[in-house]
This record gives C-alpha cells, sequence and structure tokens, in this order.
C-alpha cells in the first residue's frame, strides 16, 4: 500500500447542505399542506356520505396495512360509491362521516377534515424552523471557536506543529465512551493515566457538538465544533465501500488531516486492522485496533479479545501526541475506513 494517498469519502454532505436540503423538504410540506387545506377542494361543495366497506391491505414498503374506506352519498337524486381519500382510526361501517365533492363531477371526492393539512403545515414549518436554527447555531459555534485560535491557524487550517520525535517509543491505548452519544475518547499509559483526551462541552443531537482537545502533557486546551459523522455505501460485484467522514471547524476532517501532511498506510493483523500513519513522509505512529480491555494481553503478548470499534493500541515516538490524537480520533469516528 502507498502511505502517499489517502482515500477520502466520495460524497460528502456538509452540514450546510445538509440544513438546505431540510428547509427545502420543509417547504415542499407547507406547500403540499397549503394546496391540500386552501386549493384542491376550492368550488367543493359538502354533503354526508355513509360508510359501506373498509379494506385492509398489506404496505410492503411501511410494513404496516393501509386501510381503503369506501363510501356511498347522494348528489341531487343519485348515489354514487366512491373510495374516501381518508380514513381514521374511528372509521367502522355504518360510520356517517362529512365530505366535499366536485360539483361538475359528484364521483370526485375529498374528506371534509383539515387534519392531514394541518399535520403536513405544522410538520413543516416546525421542520423550517429547526433547520434555521441549528444552521444558524453551527455558523455562530464555529465563528466563536475560530476567534478563540490564531488567525493564522484558522486561515491556513494547519492543526499541529510538524513531527517532533524522541528516542524510545512508547505504547499507549486510545480508549472509547461507549456508554454515551457524546463520543468522548482519550488516550492513556499503562497505569490508565490519562495523557490526552476530546471532551465534549456541548453535544448536540442535529448540529455540530463543541469540543475541548486537552493535551495533559503539556496543559495546552484547543475547542473544536465537531459535526456529525457522514457514511455512504455503495454496493458493486462482490464489493461494499464504506466512506465516511465528519467536519471540523465545517472543514472535513481528512481534507484537514491531509493539509498537515497526514498520510496513512493500512494493513490487518488477523482480525485487528493496522494503521501506519505518517506526517510528512515521517512515520509518527502505528496503531492496532483492539478490545475495550486494551491492557490486557495472552502470555505470547497477543491481545485475545476481539477488537471493537473505538479501542486502539498505539506505539510512537512523537513527543507531543496532538497529530497522532487527531488522526486516531478521526479512524475512530468513522467506522475503520481503508487507506491506500
Amino acid at each position: 500500500m502507498n502511505a502517499n494517498k489517502l482515500v477520502k469519502p466520495k460524497i460528502i454532505i456538509p452540514p450546510k447542505v445538509m440544513a438546505a436540503l431540510l428547509i427545502v423538504a420543509a417547504l415542499i410540506m407547507i406547500g403540499i399542506g397549503a394546496y391540500i387545506g386552501f386549493f384542491e377542494s376550492r368550488g367543493f361543495e359538502n354533503t354526508t356520505a355513509t360508510i359501506v366497506r373498509i379494506d385492509a391491505e398489506d404496505d410492503i414498503a411501511a410494513e404496516d396495512k393501509t386501510y381503503i374506506t369506501t363510501v356511498t352519498y347522494t348528489v341531487d337524486g343519485k348515489e354514487y360509491t366512491e373510495i374516501l381519500d381518508s380514513y381514521a382510526p374511528d372509521y367502522k361501517v355504518g360510520k356517517e362521516v362529512k365530505i366535499k365533492y366536485n360539483p361538475a363531477n359528484p364521483a370526485i371526492i375529498h374528506a371534509d377534515s383539515p387534519g392531514f393539512a394541518i399535520y403536513l403545515l405544522g410538520a413543516g414549518v416546525l421542520l423550517l424552523i429547526i433547520s434555521i436554527f441549528v444552521l444558524i447555531k453551527n455558523s455562530n459555534q464555529r465563528k466563536e471557536v475560530q476567534e478563540g485560535k490564531t488567525e493564522t491557524s484558522a486561515e491556513s487550517g494547519l492543526l499541529f506543529k510538524p513531527s517532533s520525535q524522541t528516542e524510545q517509543e512508547r505504547e499507549v491505548y486510545f480508549l472509547t465512551d461507549l456508554g454515551t452519544a457524546k463520543g468522548t475518547c482519550h488516550i492513556e499509559d499503562r497505569n490508565s493515566n490519562v495523557l490526552y483526551e476530546a471532551a465534549c462541552d456541548k453535544f448536540s443531537l442535529l448540529g455540530d457538538s463543541l469540543y475541548t482537545f486537552v493535551n495533559h502533557e503539556n496543559g495546552s486546551e484547543t475547542a473544536y465544533s465537531i459535526g456529525k459523522t457522514d457514511t455512504t455505501s455503495s454496493n458493486g460485484f462482490l464489493v461494499l465501500d464504506n466512506h465516511s467522514t465528519f467536519t471540523l471547524d465545517g472543514r472535513d476532517i481528512w481534507k484537514q488531516l491531509h493539509k498537515n501532511g497526514i498520510r496513512i498506510e493500512t494493513g490487518m493483523d488477523g482480525l485487528k486492522w493496522v494503521y501506519t500513519i505518517y506526517q510528512n513522509e515521517t512515520k509518527i505512529a502505528r496503531v492496532v485496533s483492539a478490545n475495550k480491555k486494551v491492557h490486557e494481553e495472552e502470555e505470547d503478548g497477543v491481545l485475545s479479545k476481539v477488537p471493537m470499534q473505538g479501542f486502539f493500541r498505539i506505539w510512537t515516538r512523537e513527543l507531543s501526541l496532538d497529530a497522532v490524537f487527531m488522526t486516531v480520533f478521526a479512524i475512530s469516528r468513522t467506522d475503520m475506513m481503508l487507506y491506500d
């Protein structure tokens, strides 16, 4: 495998684009609701119909049943039997319901109920408000985070300094908190001393979350706005490709790492993923996937547990763990994606 090339996701939906898509969806829902509620039955007249039949059909797509309501009604002395575009749990054969019919063609009917239209209007307005709120909140949060960084680093996109190494290699462990949705994680040594961590300060279910990356070895702290993980899959002939990413201060994490000189070689050792990380062609770490009990070994030094996503053993000579932590953090959040 070539360490000079980083494979990045083919399809990435940035938060701004996602918010725009949600806004479009909300406007469509509002438009349909307005049409059904105010325009679809314009010029129609009211009458009363009687339910004569209710048929239940299996809806394979929804894995549920769809109910078809048939009603009978009389217009100008002529009886009509038609399917009503509505169903409610309290419908039963013999029940009278209010309908609207087209005077020019009485066979065209609609339920005289604003329920569905009101639902679409309400859901559309709510989705529109949430989308705009998330868009504004993410923009303000990223601006706030960037204001806390130096202008040079904010403009260049540099996250950390070039590699600086010691003579002796050390072994450390990357662990993820699987018990929370926040996805906090840290690096610790064999004595369980925390060396580096990503602490979630403000968690957002829809938008970006605010994290503080803390380097306990030198006491430095850096705030980042972390977006949701986007994963795309493509099915080919005996091939399934998964491509995942997330945004860091509004920018794709892999583009940011690539700009900082990060390259990754990927391989496998039995059931374990093995990542060799380079920065500007200097090897900075060897990372091996592990079980959540990363400290436990068999007598021959081989982990006996099946590896789990988000847990790694790391061998590195890096004086500062900034680049190593950020890269493993990205791998951990993106489903152990492959590189070459």
